[in-house]
């Protein structure tokens, strides 16, 4: 990432607008967009007010180090599972307001779930890690077997069940659209 993708993502992350930073760092809001687009390379003084706006270091703006609140882990224990008859759902990274993506980890049951119907913003992803299962997106079913993957608009109303009575496990992850 450059310098000037960190600045953006830095911007973004604290809720500033480009007008707000350009205006704490004391430089106009046009040449501030110019540098977040790559199309101009600031001094260091300007450098120098971007990261005390942004309340970073310089040595975060050049990649060189990185805030607690830029990696985010979650330990297994701290995953919330939400279990329902035979259907197991354990969010290892839960959605959060600022984060790009979700990460799931289901087991579905032997039949849809009868109010199972989610449909939400973005693009989800899913990868079958064991066993076989059976995907409908709107009126479209398909048959998946361990180390298929399938992607589709989250919009889309959409259910999972395990196919053959075996137990399968399914990763998914729902990026923000």
């Amino acid at each position: 990432m450059s310098v000037a993708q960190r600045i953006r993502a830095l911007r973004r992350r604290r809720h500033l607008t480009l007008e707000a930073l350009a205006t704490g760092a004391g430089i106009h809001k046009g040449h501030l967009s110019r540098i977040e687009r790559g199309e101009k390379a600031p001094s260091l003084a300007t450098l120098e007010a971007i990261a005390r706006i942004l309340q970073a270091e310089m040595a975060e703006l050049f990649g060189e180090t990185v805030a607690a609140s830029d990696v985010v882990v979650v330990r297994r224990p701290d995953g919330a599972v939400i279990r329902e008859a035979d259907y197991a759902i354990q969010a290892l990274l839960p959605a959060e307001a600022g984060r790009a993506a979700a990460l799931y980890r289901i087991e579905p049951g032997e039949a849809f779930r009868a109010a199972d119907r989610p449909s939400h913003d973005g693009q989800e992803t899913l990868y079958v890690l064991d066993g076989a299962v059976e995907l409908m997106v709107a009126d479209r079913r398909f048959a998946l077997q361990a180390g298929d993957c399938a992607t589709y608009d989250g919009g889309l109303p959409h259910r999972l069940r395990r196919s053959e009575g075996a137990r399968a496990a399914v990763l998914v992850i729902v990026a923000k659209g």
